[in-house]
């Protein structure tokens, strides 16, 4: 069962995202802080900096032998899924 500390632990950690998503949203198409260019280069530094260097440190630290095994096992299972059902369009997509 959901306890409402769990409901709180969840959105005390949602709400700083939604938060700088929102002023992100607002900087662009209510205040006009950034213009559209500057948004491609923010959307490129992001791409190839920003997230392939935070995959990296959240995999060069994780221990994967101290990872539960069934959530291995679902998370492989469900990236095989994904993978098959793309081959599927692929091969039959005009």
């Amino acid at each position: 069962m959901i306890t409402i500390e769990d409901l709180y632990n969840v959105l005390s950690a949602l709400a700083p995202l939604y938060v700088a998503m929102i002023l992100a949203y607002g900087s662009v198409r209510w205040w006009k802080i950034f213009t559209p260019v500057q948004c491609s280069g923010i959307n490129r530094f992001v791409s190839v900096f920003a997230v392939p260097l935070l995959s990296f440190h959240f995999i060069s630290t994780n221990n994967p032998y101290m990872m539960d095994g069934p959530f291995i096992l679902a998370d492989t299972l469900s990236k095989l899924a994904v993978l098959l059902a793309l081959a599927t369009w692929v091969k039959f997509s005009p």
